[in-house]
């Protein structure tokens, strides 16, 4: 198994509604020009996180960029960081800001790394049985972390066994972090030999608490 090499990034922005008040001028929006790139994690590049961050900002008088929100995020906090980052480094004219006339302005990130699809490590059944404070592994389950559950990647080795086991969205005590980690290395990984196709060492999911 390898990761997969690198890696495009595909940005879309849209500006996608204009208020009243504008009449019909259309709003502005980041530009090659007025904003820099993006750029891609290389952690995130590591682990192939990919998603869709929409933003929300607001224009000061000179054109600069204030009151960044992540209206949708992409489910992994760097990604979302690094959009916020490129956001609050654009630079508008005064005139673009008079456009907007305090409009929350709307723009949305694809991050989306090249290739096709790969074949992603299953869960060995059996393996990280219900113990302690945890009641079980979902892989490739996708919602963000909260009381019931903590989202988790990680890579897998050769052999199926977990490694670089890292949390999402969730501060934790260091000792539940530790035994969080333990209880994931637990687990076991692997693919079914019917079926043929790129694999990636790769996976993500949540940690399930137990009630």
């Amino acid at each position: 198994m390898k990761p997969r090499g690198a890696l495009g990034l595909a940005v879309l922005l849209a500006a996608q509604a204009v208020p009243a008040a504008a009449q019909g001028a259309p709003l502005p929006i980041p530009s090659p020009e007025a904003c820099p790139r993006p750029v891609y994690p290389r952690e995130a590049i590591r682990y192939e996180l990919q998603g869709i961050t929409t933003l929300r900002f607001a224009l000061a008088p000179d054109g600069r960029v204030r009151e960044v929100q992540v209206a949708t995020s992409s489910g992994w906090a760097m990604l979302d960081n690094a959009v916020v980052a490129s956001i609050q480094a654009c630079r508008f004219t005064p005139e673009q800001a008079a456009r907007a006339r305090g409009a929350a302005l709307p723009v949305r990130y694809v991050w989306r790394l090249d290739g096709g699809q790969v074949l992603r490590p299953h869960l060995v059944p059996g393996s990280c049985p219900a113990g302690g404070r945890f009641a079980a592994f979902q892989p490739y389950d996708d919602q963000p972390s909260g009381p019931d559950g903590i989202k988790v990647r990680l890579l897998v080795d050769p052999a199926g066994r977990p490694r670089g086991v890292k949390t999402e969205g969730a501060a934790l005590p260091p000792a539940m972090a530790d035994a969080l980690v333990r209880y994931v290395e637990s687990c076991r990984f692997g693919f079914d030999p019917a079926i043929k196709g790129e694999r990636t060492d790769t996976v993500y999911g949540r940690v399930v608490l137990a009630r």
